[in-house]
């Protein structure tokens, strides 16, 4: 089972570290920041109300973060447990359902059927520090997200991330890549998304980039969806999935201008 390791695919997501507290340069843009803020949990509070009346409704704000993190921790210890296993009992079933249930790829969306990879993909880690890297990005804004948005805004703008990384992904690599059973792995569509959501909302507020150079958090973003362009025009994405951030970053554009936005 070597040729999985040489083939998968990490979508490593860049690392941007907000600062809790919510600061802004100026008077007139901290006024409309907040008028914005306002807007948004008046247009989501009656849906946010009625949320333990649903059959979820253990689910909230609280524990909603963790409990995604939870999920990829679970689904990165099976791999881990997975290739073990193939290697002390050479017992290749768990790694091979994992294979064909939490990778994304032209090939096992569209030939094979299986549509859910678009979403399970965006849980499925078996790289630590990609692990890390996109759970300390969705610690680090999700709360920030949740609290501008709400709970029943935040869970669409994950799943259409999640999905609309995949999906960027797949046919970037049937139709310009010309790797069609490449597969990818990870939730940095979901964080792109988020991060660029969050930057439209609060453009001004600092960011340390790569915990050492502050910027406005629209300018960080930027960079890096600049940075991903270069590498999916030029094939020199290696093995980060620069097609899936681009995915994901313009899911959350267009959640933000069609969906927030579009309830002011």
């Amino acid at each position: 089972m070597n040729f999985l390791l040489r083939t998968l695919v990490s979508r490593q997501t860049p690392l941007l570290i907000c600062r809790r507290q919510l600061t802004s340069e100026k008077p007139r843009r901290a006024l409309r920041s907040s008028l914005l803020t306002e807007k948004i949990r008046s247009s989501m509070s009656s849906s946010s109300r009625s949320n333990n009346q649903r059959p979820f409704g253990f689910i909230n704000e609280k524990n909603i973060i963790l409990g995604i993190i939870a999920v990829n921790g679970f689904v990165f210890i099976t791999w881990k447990f997975a290739y073990a296993n193939l290697r002390t009992n050479h017992d290749q079933r768990l790694l091979w359902f994992l294979t064909k249930n939490f990778m994304v790829s032209w090939n096992g969306v569209v030939q094979e059927n299986r549509v859910w990879t678009l979403l399970t993909s965006a849980f499925s880690h078996f790289d630590l520090m990609h692990f890390f890297i996109n759970n300390l990005v969705l610690y680090s804004f999700g709360p920030l997200v949740l609290s501008q948005i709400g709970l029943p805004a935040f869970t669409q703008l994950f799943l259409v991330s999640a999905v609309g990384c995949s999906l960027a992904h797949i046919f970037y690599q049937r139709f310009y890549d010309r790797r069609p059973n490449l597969p990818a792995v990870g939730a940095s569509g979901v964080t792109m998304g988020m991060t660029i959501l969050y930057a439209f909302l609060r453009p001004f507020d600092p960011v340390l980039l790569f915990f050492i150079v502050p910027m406005p958090v629209i300018a960080a973003v930027g960079a890096f969806v600049a940075y991903d362009l270069y590498r999916a025009v030029t094939h020199r994405q290696g093995n980060i999935g620069s097609a899936g951030h681009i995915g994901g970053a313009i899911a959350g554009t267009l959640y933000y201008f069609l969906k927030i936005r579009g309830r002011l």
